[in-house]
């Protein structure tokens, strides 16, 4: 009995050396990489303009569809302070995430619900939902590129059945 409760405090006191060791251990650059991101999803979903420029490197590219050139800094940063603006209720919600070096790679899900007051019909309880897929590069601690996709066809139906809507008044 001695023999088995020697072992039991040996292999507990083994765990609590290996986990406390472990904790000590420096973040390896895809954790931190992967925490970059986060930040910048919750920055923007939060409205935190000043903390996400400070994410971002002024030299930001993004690669989306429907664009010829890319989207710079400048350019998206208006963009995401213009949707924030008028669209309070978009929610965002990373479903994977992971990183190899200095790539991120992000699954999301968007969903807004429809505010009955765009419409004399009141359509209260519809949601427009998307998902996007995002490839982010970071460098020197920085968000500096951006390669995204995700079903323009899903922004463009939504627009077409408001402005139908809009006609019918």
């Amino acid at each position: 009995m001695k023999f088995v409760i020697t072992v039991g405090v040996i292999v507990f006191a083994f765990v609590i050396l290996v986990s406390s060791y472990a904790s000590t251990l420096p973040i390896s650059l895809e954790d931190r990489n992967i925490d970059i991101v986060k930040l910048a999803f919750f920055a923007f979903e939060e409205g935190d303009f000043t903390s996400l420029a400070d994410l971002y490197s002024p030299d930001y590219l993004q690669h989306a569809p429907e664009y010829v050139d890319p989207v710079t800094w400048t350019e998206y940063e208006l963009a995401c302070r213009i949707v924030h603006a008028r669209l309070p209720d978009l929610q965002y919600r990373i479903v994977d995430i992971f990183a190899a070096g200095d790539r991120v790679a992000v699954r999301s899900f968007w969903e807004i619900p429809i505010d009955p007051s765009w419409s004399e019909f009141k359509l209260a309880g519809i949601i427009t939902k998307g998902s996007a897929i995002s490839i982010f590069r970071i460098k020197d601690g920085l968000i500096i590129e951006e390669w995204c996709e995700y079903d323009p066809a899903i922004i463009k139906r939504f627009c077409t059945a408001y402005k139908s809507l809009e006609r019918l008044k």
